[in-house]
């Protein structure tokens, strides 16, 4: 299946999932290997497929089983630029509770690194999107509407 990606004018809109995955005081984030700043785990959602089946496809591949979908916490619309090229990306982020033991995802192109951190340690490390720090440090209970606007 293809990746929902779509390029008008000037823009890149993608539709995308991501994970907000715990375990006890930590949370898994991930970062490209030539990069200094940290994301959640996730990727695109593909033509026909809803966003919960997406986020276990993706996490599955990225981190291997072990993982316990728990409930949606952040619709996201997400404006931004990266190398040149402007982003408007919609985003469901899900609450994912961890279980397994080790690592064991199937997508191995090297391109990315994954490693557990600390919340203590969170509130130092550079995290994209912006607006994901303070919800993963402070969850609310309810599903939350954002709209974000990078450097505006």
């Amino acid at each position: 299946m293809t990746d929902i990606t779509l390029d008008l004018n000037e823009y890149r809109i993608n539709l995308r999932v991501a994970a907000i995955v715990r375990r006890e005081d930590e949370v898994l984030l991930c970062r490209p290997v030539d990069r200094d700043w940290w994301y959640l785990p996730g990727g695109r959602i593909k033509v026909n497929e809803d966003s919960l089946t997406a986020v276990h496809r993706e996490l599955i591949e990225e981190i291997g089983p072990g993982f316990e979908v728990l409930r949606p916490v952040i619709a996201a619309e997400n404006f931004f630029e990266l190398e040149g090229r402007n982003f408007h990306e919609i985003s469901t982020y899900y609450e994912v509770a961890w279980h397994g033991d080790e690592l064991a995802g199937t997508e191995e192109n090297g391109l990315e690194v994954f490693e557990w951190c600390s919340l203590s340690e969170l509130t130092d490390l550079p995290l994209k999107p912006d607006f994901v720090k303070p919800r993963i440090l402070e969850p609310r209970a309810e599903l939350e509407l954002i709209v974000h606007r990078e450097n505006q």
